[in-house]
């Protein structure tokens, strides 16, 4: 059975918070140090005004202006001080949080049904690694800016009602302005941050296929046409910024005015008010420098409120990974006794695109006796290959069960269940890393003489020699530095030093040519010795000696024999032999035409 994470109505930046909890301590001296330095910022300005109401006094007192001038060099070193502990510990809280998320994730997929994420290697990476690398940014850079805004413009403020209400007042007519435009983008941009995420995911997934698929386009000569779906997506990017600019640009301008202008409103009443004699030159000054930036720091706030936008945008994109369906762990966990292999009426249904149920297998049922070696062959198509992933748990059955050893596979704790298993796929997939690396997958606490018995019986010995590194040798991405015959022959290797007791074979030699074919099936025959096998294969000439084979027809078990048995009872079998001896016998070249000389 599976599950998924419960569906809960909150905001996406949850999974940020909840991220951050742990790091409570340090965010919370980063934001008091972010007050300490917003407050540095303006002690000068208070210092000035001192200074500058000393200096027109009747008796200027130079040792008051001398203190206060060292007061205004100490309050900058103390800021560029408090600035630095804002940026340590802010980015010491990010970067923890990051890695505490990142691993939450990456633990979640773990436990993945493997269905659920096939096709969506970009949308997962995106959200592991992009979208989860911004939380530092938030904690370091985005809510210390915010707060470091607010604060330095409510003091402003302060300091204006302090010298003058009136002129505060007057202030306050430009910041109801900010506000409002603020209020504006906030109330119509979510939306159109979520699509812009989205559209940016589309477009990389289809810029990264299309990459990969260059050689085989170049070779057909369809660059051009194949990138449509390139170009597409990129002119949806500009299309969206068109509507992002079109909805933001008047409220953003508004916005940009309130947060320049307040000189402009209060300087006219401050000259009125010292005309009046009610402002005091000193007053009038500081007033005019305090108005002219009181409001500009709140632009800070404005930039992390859009920052925090689109961070919402990708969060959500974290949470659809936690919200993705995991196998159910087994309530009461059973042992195994034994590698028989039981399927008992199994069914196997997806849903269409249309949302209707497609049936793959339909009440299936076959035992494959432990030690013996059991093939899997039919027409494409048929449901072959989606046996072996029900074995092997990588989807759960939708109907009926399977069993190891007498235990539905359900109820085998998951890393006993791991250790039951290897598999040998057409396709050997080789992480980034060294062959050595590659094949301790299997078993990373291998001693290197089990490492060295797994080489030489997956027949890697004779290649290891002519490597320079020999076990050492970076394999690339996906190993792209290694022939098909090496890559599957690592594979193999793998498969030995994992000892499992149940080996899958899905197709293992099927890409190879003939040469690298031989010599992948004759380390095959060794590791099948003595192993209950699941072999899937298309060339009925390697499935004659067979303990027994399984022919599946339309996700239906059609007949169940030996390969003389099949050939006996299965027209099927029989027409799928001779069509198969017929292309054997195939050449290149053209057939002589009757008459033709």
């Amino acid at each position: 059975m599976m599950s998924t994470a419960p569906e809960k109505m909150q905001s996406p930046l949850t999974v940020y918070w909840q991220a951050a909890m742990p790091e409570w301590g340090k965010i919370s001296v980063t934001l008091l140090l972010v007050c300490f330095a917003a407050l540095l910022e303006i002690v000068p300005f208070i210092l000035i005004w001192h200074m500058a109401g000393e200096a027109m006094s009747d008796t200027p007192q130079v040792n008051t202006i001398l203190w206060l001038t060292g007061g205004i060099f100490g309050a900058v070193v103390l800021r560029f001080l408090a600035q630095g502990g804002v940026t340590i510990l802010g980015h010491l809280a990010g970067f923890r949080s990051e890695c505490r998320l990142r691993s939450q994730l990456v633990e979640r997929i773990k436990s993945v049904v493997p269905v659920a994420v096939e096709g969506k290697n970009s949308h997962l990476s995106r959200a592991v690694m992009d979208e989860v690398g911004r939380l530092n940014g938030i904690l370091a850079h985005t809510i210390p800016d915010a707060v470091a805004g607010l604060f330095l413009s409510l003091v402003c403020v302060a300091l204006l009602f302090w010298i003058d209400w009136r002129l505060a007042l007057a202030s306050l007519v430009m910041l109801a302005l900010g506000v409002w435009a603020q209020g504006r983008i906030a109330r119509s941009s979510p939306e159109l941050f979520v699509r812009w995420v989205q559209a940016d995911g589309r477009a990389s997934s289809a810029l990264l296929s299309y990459v990969r698929g260059l050689p085989t386009l170049r070779a057909f000569n369809r660059q051009a046409d194949s990138l449509e779906e390139v170009t597409d997506s990129i002119f949806a990017i500009g299309r969206l910024a068109g509507d992002v600019t079109r909805v933001c640009a008047m409220p953003y301008s508004l916005f940009g005015l309130a947060m320049t202008t307040p000189l402009l409103v209060v300087l006219p009443f401050a000259l009125l008010f010292y005309a009046l004699g009610s402002l005091t030159a000193s007053d009038l000054l500081f007033a005019t420098a305090v108005s002219g930036v009181m409001l500009l720091p709140l632009t800070k706030v404005m930039m992390s409120l859009s920052a925090l936008r689109i961070f919402q945008a990708g969060a959500a994109q974290i949470q659809a990974v936690q919200n993705l369906p995991v196998f159910d762990e087994p309530a009461s966990p059973q042992s195994v006794a034994g590698a028989e292999i039981i399927f008992e009426n199994v069914s196997y249904r997806v849903k269409s695109g249309s949302g209707d149920d497609v049936t793959i297998l339909q009440d299936v049922s076959f035992t494959l006796p432990q030690g013996r070696i059991t093939t899997v062959t039919g027409p494409s198509g048929s449901g072959k290959t989606t046996l072996a992933r029900l074995l092997a748990r990588l989807d759960d059955v939708s109907a009926g069960r399977v069993l190891i050893g007498g235990q539905d596979i359900r109820s085998i704790p998951p890393q006993l269940f791991q250790r039951l298993i290897s598999i040998v796929f057409q396709d050997a997939f080789l992480f980034h890393g060294t062959i050595r690396e590659n094949i301790l997958l299997a078993r990373p606490d291998a001693t290197e003489d089990e490492l060295l018995q797994a080489v030489e019986a997956a027949g890697c010995t004779e290649m290891l020699t002519v490597l320079p590194l020999g076990l050492d040798t970076p394999v690339g991405d996906k190993g792209f530095g290694l022939s098909g015959g090496e890559q599957q022959r690592i594979a193999i290797a793998r498969a030995f030093l994992k000892n499992a007791p149940i080996l899958i074979l899905d197709e293992a030699t099927a890409h190879l040519d003939p040469i690298a074919a031989k010599d992948v099936s004759r380390s095959l025959n060794r590791l099948m010795a003595g192993r209950t096998v699941f072999a899937i294969s298309h060339r009925l000439h390697e499935i004659e000696n067979a303990d027994s084979t399984l022919l599946i027809v339309g996700g239906s078990l059609e007949e169940k024999g030996t390969h003389e048995e099949l050939l006996a009872r299965s027209a099927i079998y029989q027409n799928l032999w001779s069509l198969q001896r017929r292309s054997n016998s195939w050449r290149l070249g053209r057939e002589r035409v009757r008459g033709e000389v």
